[in-house]
């Protein structure tokens, strides 16, 4: 028996791989890969293992965490955004065992599967996520992807991410030159102030802010305030 399965038995599509990605206009690390099947159809254990978590939580939505002991390691799969699950907490599966229900729950953009894989403890960060298209095989009817045409897909996406953010920026751009963005009333005194401090440039006042650059602002807050 494989180590780990595909947790979508039919139907099942590749919509989002593993890696960086553009959401939004805004960048960010995708530590799972999304897979979407006909609607809401049933999600199986990938592995035999025992339930750690299996509860509504903000980004998640409804997920339900296993805990896998494969070959003498400690591995653990997430299986997030499910419209239900039917497991609990400490309850022992097997591999293909039904676990929830395909959803659309937490931070999601349609109905899908968010599955991860993490070789060792899940933490968060996900430092221990590692892409699970190298463990699993898509049961789509027509052999799956092979890791060749995975990779060539990877690569497609990646190239079409960085003409979508080419053109995002250089909309931005024209759109501040026409309309340059200001604070909105309820935050304008704190956000001159925080520009005033070098803490914020000053500019575009309601883009999102990346956990790297929550990073650089904390670390201006600690210079100049605290060290």
């Amino acid at each position: 028996m494989a180590n780990f399965i595909c947790p979508v038995k039919d139907n099942v599509r590749l919509t989002s791989p593993f890696g960086w990605r553009t959401i939004a206009g805004n960048r960010e690390w995708h530590q799972g890969v999304d897979l979407a099947s006909t609607g809401k159809v049933p999600i199986y254990a990938s592995a035999d293992g025992v339930v750690i978590k299996a509860q509504p939580l903000s980004t998640y939505g409804n997920v339900v965490m296993l805990r896998h002991t494969l070959n003498g390691k400690r591995m653990e799969t997430n299986y997030a955004h499910l419209d239900s699950y039917c497991v609990k907490v400490g309850q022992r599966v097997k591999q293909g065992e039904q676990i929830g229900i395909m959803g659309n729950t937490g931070r999601s953009y349609g109905v899908h599967l968010h599955f991860e894989i993490h070789n060792g403890e899940w933490k968060i960060g996900q430092p221990n996520a590692v892409d699970a298209m190298k463990y699993i095989h898509l049961n789509d009817g027509n052999g799956g992807l092979t890791m060749s045409q995975y990779n060539e897909l990877k690569q497609l996406i990646a190239a079409q991410d960085a003409k979508i953010n080419k053109l995002t920026s250089e909309l931005h751009n024209k759109e501040n030159k026409i309309h340059p963005r200001q604070a909105s009333s309820s935050h304008a005194e704190a956000w001159k102030w925080a520009e005033k401090q070098g803490l914020l440039n000053g500019k575009d006042p309601e883009k999102y802010a990346n956990r790297e650059q929550l990073g650089t602002i904390l670390k201006r807050f600690y210079d100049k305030f605290i060290r």
